[in-house]
């Protein structure tokens, strides 16, 4: 028999062969785990058509061959009978979660990036863009505290006051950061509800602008009328009435009152009023112009002429258009244009007039 001769408080050399081996044999296993990554998976991975599943592999790969050295190296310590190994299965906890919160992180990282942007490249806000980051920073956040949560609570620390303080300096920012909060959300609600697109054109309170961009907090609007940029907090313009000239389609109907002086034509007037219209860029033929004998006015025959255009952009072109063309036409048939007349008369010293 093999005399009894140890190193450390009698542990036998078998022991510490044994030890050996397990650490040498869980290297090996850790490199071939890593050779089958390199070699077959991530190979495979890069002829799909996706590279969600190269990141989700390229994320899990260092952390998986730390598990498998971390896990060889407790089982040779397992042969060892040292009187700290609780101290060290302690410290082996700790680190399996500190790797399970690392490969957590890095997969939910993946996640919502793949899937955010290609969420975010079918929208033509830009509000999307912006959130994406921020989610996937807040996700990490919430992931590391979990993590460092379990980390104290494997340590024995008590962590309940560190949760009630989380909870009372969560409130206090909420309350304090509660406009911004509103504008988030209601950015989220432009984006969900898709009111207007980055481009269109819209009408809030009688102002006619153009979307810029969607942000964040704000939304920046161009108004055409006064050239000048309006930046909006996404709460209030949330809660106004939002007409979209640029939905369903570009097309846009106009409406023009044209007056001519009693005694004047009537039908050859709509006649008139119809080719000019008719023969106006950017007016479509479907539906086509049309011209309302409107009302008899103090001064004059009113007419409302009811065209489309199939771009709303050009809308003060055709209105150029259309009235310089009138203006020609009712001269050349000798039409009048009426402007208001008030007929005085003054009473003589004797009653008369």
């Amino acid at each position: 028999m093999l005399p009894d001769i140890s190193l450390i408080q009698g542990i036998p050399y078998f022991n510490y062969l044994a030890a050996i081996l397990i650490v040498l044999v869980t290297f090996v296993i850790a490199r071939l785990i890593i050779h089958i990554f390199e070699n077959y998976l991530e190979a495979y991975a890069a002829r799909t058509e996706t590279d969600l599943d190269d990141a989700i592999l390229g994320a899990i790969k260092r952390p998986l061959y730390l598990v498998v050295l971390v896990i060889g190296v407790r089982a040779a310590l397992g042969y060892l009978s040292v009187p700290w190994l609780n101290e060290i299965d302690l410290a082996f906890r700790v680190i399996a979660i500190f790797i399970g919160t690392w490969i957590a992180y890095g997969i939910t990282d993946i996640l919502i990036k793949d899937y955010g942007y290609r969420l975010a490249k079918r929208t033509s806000t830009g509000i999307d863009d912006l959130m994406i980051p921020v989610v996937d920073k807040v996700a990490g956040i919430f992931i590391a505290a979990i993590g460092l949560m379990l980390i104290l609570d494997a340590l024995k620390i008590d962590i309940t006051p560190m949760v009630a303080g989380m909870g009372i300096a969560g409130i206090a920012i909420a309350l304090a950061a509660q406009e911004t909060l509103s504008n988030m959300f209601s950015g989220f609600y432009l984006l969900v509800d898709k009111p207007f697109g980055k481009g269109d054109r819209i009408m809030l309170d009688g102002e006619l602008c153009e979307a810029k961009d969607v942000g964040l907090r704000s939304t920046r609007l161009y108004n055409i009328i006064d050239h000048t940029i309006i930046t909006m907090p996404n709460a209030q313009l949330a809660n106004m009435k939002i007409t979209n000239l640029s939905a369903p389609d570009t097309k846009l109907k106009i409406s023009l009152t044209i007056g001519v002086a009693y005694g004047s034509d009537v039908k050859k007037v709509k006649q008139i009023l119809t080719e000019v219209a008719s023969n106006t860029p950017y007016v479509i033929d479907n539906p086509p112009p049309v011209v309302f004998f409107r009302e008899f006015a103090d001064c004059a025959l009113n007419f409302l002429l009811i065209a489309w255009i199939d771009n709303l952009r050009k809308k003060f072109d055709a209105i150029d258009h259309i009235n310089c063309e009138v203006n020609s036409r009712f001269e050349e048939e000798g039409i009048e244009i009426p402007f208001p007349i008030r007929t005085v008369y003054l009473r003589d010293d004797k009653g008369g007039q």
